[in-house]
């Protein structure tokens, strides 16, 4: 089996039954839908398996790629973490994107 990226969730606050996302595809395998369908099983899994109140996910500033995804599968900018992220030898942005179980459920 050949691996194109990595797909990951893990417990964001407990008490909150919040839980994070994040994935990544390999640079040859971009554009191609992979990222989107990842965080769409990582949302399915997160609300239907997990039973997560909310999920959460981040991505830098510039990766358009990723913010696009989120957007796509529901997620709402909820803020921007001004200067959080060392990339590049630069300080960046981070854009913070959630979800509510309530609005998944509405898809």
């Amino acid at each position: 089996m050949e691996k194109i990226g990595l797909a990951q969730i893990w417990s964001y606050i407990d008490f909150r039954e919040s839980w994070e996302i994040g994935f990544a595809v390999l640079p040859e395998y971009s554009g191609k839908g992979y990222g989107g369908k990842a965080a769409e099983l990582l949302l399915k899994w997160s609300f239907e398996g997990l039973g997560a109140h909310k999920i959460v996910g981040m991505c830098n500033a510039q990766n358009i790629a990723s913010s696009s995804v989120m957007e796509r599968i529901g997620m709402t900018r909820e803020g921007i973490f001004r200067g959080e992220l060392m990339w590049r030898g630069q300080w960046t942005d981070q854009y913070y994107y959630s979800i509510l179980e309530k609005e998944y459920t509405l898809k």
